[in-house]
């Protein structure tokens, strides 16, 4: 049995993930901030990733060959890659700033 890699297998909607994320709790892993320096955790901090959730519509978003989802959501600067799992409750396991959208195969 292979590794499940981190490539996209379905693209979704903004709808299709914004369901996928209604009337669950979403938290956010410890491991998702521990890349942060303690500047970057007052920028970074949870509230805002929640709030980025909730509020907006992802640019791209879609299901990972492991499971997991990643949305691309639009800054001023790029974009905030966030990675979540979970079947009931969702985990935020990861999050990054990228400069440009995947190419979706």
């Amino acid at each position: 049995m292979g590794m499940y890699t981190t490539k996209p297998v379905r693209e979704l909607t903004a709808i299709e993930y914004k369901d996928i994320l209604k009337d669950r709790d979403i938290v956010i892993s410890p491991h998702a901030l521990w890349h942060l320096s303690m500047k970057q955790r007052k920028v970074f901090n949870e509230e805002e990733l929640l709030n980025i959730l909730h509020r907006e519509n992802p640019r791209k978003a879609y299901l990972q060959e492991n499971g997991r989802y990643a949305a691309h959501y639009r800054k001023k600067d790029g974009f905030r890659k966030i990675i979540i799992e979970g079947n009931g409750k969702m985990v935020i396991v990861s999050f990054m700033d990228t400069l440009e959208l995947p190419k979706l195969t």
